[in-house]
Parts: C-alpha cells; structure tokens; sequence
C-alpha cells in the first residue's frame, strides 16, 4: 500500500467518517431522526472517499477484488441532505414510509453496481473490462451521472424551498443558526458534486489517473483534488454536526426556554408514534430515561408547559387510545378488564376513574352509546 500524500488525507476522513459516527452513536441521542440522518450522511459520504483511496494507495493491483467496488454512493447525498434540512428543524420530526422513493434512484443504481462487483469477483483480472462492458457498465455510468446532476438540481431546489418557507416563519436563534450553516452545506455540496462530474468527465475523456489538459493546468489531479475537497468537507460536516445540532436532544438536567416548544414536540411524538403508555409498568422515571430527562425536568415540562400531571398526561393518551380502537371495533370481544390492560391500565378501578374524567361516561355508557349510534347510522 502506497500512503502518498492524497491517499493518507483521504484516509484521514474515512477514519473521521468512522469517529464522529461512534461519537454521536455513544454521547448524543442517536435515535432522534435528525442525528441518524447525519450519521447516515456520515457513513454515505464516508464510503464514497473508498474507491478513490484504493485506486490511489494502490490496492486494486493487489487486491483485485476491491475493482468495481460498489461504495459509489454520491447519489445519495442530497436527498439525505433535504431530510436532514427538514429535521433540524423540527425535534419531532420523522421519516414516513413514503420517503423511500426519495431513495428509489439511488438504490437502483447501488444494487446495479453491487451485482457488477459480485459478478466481476469470478472473472479473471484480464477479462474484467470486456465483461462489465457487455453488461453497460459505462453507459449505465453515463446515466448515473445524469441523474445526479439531475438530483443534485432538484434537491438543491426543495432545500432552498424549504428554508425559505422556514424564513417566512421567522426563525428562532437557533434555528437562524442552523440555517446558515445550512445553506453553506448546500452550497459546498453543490460544488463537490459539480467537481465529482467534471473529473469524472475527463476521465472518461483522458482515462482515469491519467493527466488532462485542466490537471497539466492546475499542476495535480483534478480527481485528487475532488476527492480530498470532499474528505474536507466531511471533516466540517462531522464536527460541527456533532457539536451543533446533533445535540438537539432535550437536556437531562435543564430546560432551554428556546427548545421549550421542539421539547414539548418531542415528548409529544414519543407518546403518539412510539406509544410506552401502553406498558403497564410505564412510569415518569422509565419515560424520563427514555427521553435523556431526569424526572424532576420532564415532571416540570408537563406541568408548566402542558398543564397536566404526569398520570393525567399518561391516563388522556390511553384514554383516547380505547376511544379510537372502540370506534374501529378493535375490542368486540374485550372484556372491560381486557381493554383496560391491552391500554396499559393496571386496574379495572384505574380505567373507570380515568375514562370518566376526560369522557364523563363510564366505559359500558361510552360503548353503549357507540353502539346505538352504529345503529342509527
């Protein structure tokens, strides 16, 4: 292995990639969307330094099994990007099912290039070339680039829709803060990406790791410059991703007057996507846990901030969970003890007190009276 100046820098960011990945894994929380996003951007542009670094340190001619690599992951930085443009801007945020086709193109291609290498490991080094043409590999090439230029645009286009709609909004500081840096994010990724196709253009033109008129010009590698501009880049991502907004998670210990609305959001969303009420052994200390609060903190939150205790905060959800299942006739067959346990109710007593405190009906008036109007209707 051939460690030259390039080839080092660009190992330098994959190990960066690798470290401000376990970091914010270990002292942030990692299942807030917003930092598995940024983890993911991480771990994307990470990946994409590798077929560079050993072309350049010289691996491919002894290792032949790195040829054809599938780490080509460019294509799927922007989208990545707008998500995490969306959620830094809202704690509660979260991916639905439908985003997948906003990765739909990039997976695409990542599972083309994945049949490519597991195809190619059986072919002998000579006849590689010969091979991955007869299967379009350069035309297929050829689209890829299209299309990221054609993503690049598109997403360049959403993000900036979206900040602006932010402005119209009036930012807090924080987010006055994040949406600076950004827009400078977007703006050094445009140009990474439009310096990716120019190198990857004239090496089409001049062959790769082979000198063209705009490298005699610039006096190094165009290719090499790219790719150490994006291991740069990387490096910028990371550390002030992790030492930004990667900590939006609520504070363990005090509550940010700022935050009070994103951490209120949070708790919120918890409740309604996760739903722990329905654990019989749901309490403040477990939710508290759950949410990186102490108790004393989150106790304060719903008093202060939602008007409530923490068991009503607690018995509204389950509350409200019986009436929507009770409605699309989940419990026909329940007991009343049954739907009072299924909804994380320790007792019978328990259910009855609390669903008439936010009903004024008793659950057997409730169903009743659900039944007659089913009637009617």
């Amino acid at each position: 292995m051939k460690l030259n100046l390039t080839a080092t820098l660009l190992l330098f960011g994959l190990f960066q990639s690798a470290i401000m990945i376990f970091l914010i894994y270990k002292n942030r929380n990692w299942r807030q969307t917003q930092n598995k996003l940024l983890m993911a951007l991480l771990f994307v542009v990470g990946l994409s330094l590798i077929p560079t670094f050993v072309g350049n340190a010289g691996l491919i001619e002894q290792y032949d099994f790195l040829r054809f690599i599938p780490f080509n992951l460019v294509i799927f930085i922007f989208p990545l990007l707008y998500f995490y443009l969306k959620s830094i801007f809202s704690v509660s945020f979260k991916l639905e099912k439908k985003s997948i086709f906003h990765f739909g193109v990039p997976i695409v291609f990542t599972i083309y290039y994945i049949f490519i290498w597991i195809g190619s490991l059986s072919i002998s080094k000579r006849e590689k070339g010969t091979w991955v043409s007869e299967l379009a590999y350069f035309e297929v090439q050829s689209v890829y680039n299209f299309m990221l230029l054609f993503l690049t645009f598109g997403y360049m286009t959403l993000s900036i829709r979206e900040l602006k709609n932010r402005q119209d909004k009036q930012f807090s500081s924080d987010e006055l803060k994040y949406s600076k840096w950004i827009t400078y994010l977007l703006v050094f990724f445009f140009i990474g990406v439009l310096l990716e196709l120019s190198s990857t253009i004239l090496g089409r033109i001049y062959g790769y790791w082979k000198n063209s008129p705009l490298d005699d010009w610039l006096g190094f590698s165009l290719t090499m410059m790219v790719k150490i501009y994006n291991a740069i880049l990387l490096y910028i991502i990371s550390l002030v991703g992790y030492l930004t907004y990667s900590n939006l998670k609520p504070n363990r210990n005090s509550l940010d007057k700022n935050g009070i609305e994103n951490q209120v959001n949070y708790v919120l969303s918890i409740m309604q996507n996760e739903k722990p009420f329905l654990d019989k052994d749901f309490s403040l200390t477990s939710f508290s846990k759950q949410l990186k609060l102490s108790p004393s903190v989150l106790s304060n939150l719903l008093n202060t901030h939602l008007k409530a205790s923490f068991n009503d905060f607690t018995n509204k959800f389950r509350v409200n969970t019986v009436i929507d299942r009770l409605q699309d006739g989940a419990y026909t067959d329940f007991t009343i003890e049954s739907i009072a346990k299924d909804s994380g109710f320790k007792s019978k007593t328990t259910f009855y007190r609390a669903f008439f405190k936010f009903t004024s009906q008793t659950p057997k008036e409730f169903i009743a009276q659900l039944k007659k109007e089913k009637k009617v209707s």
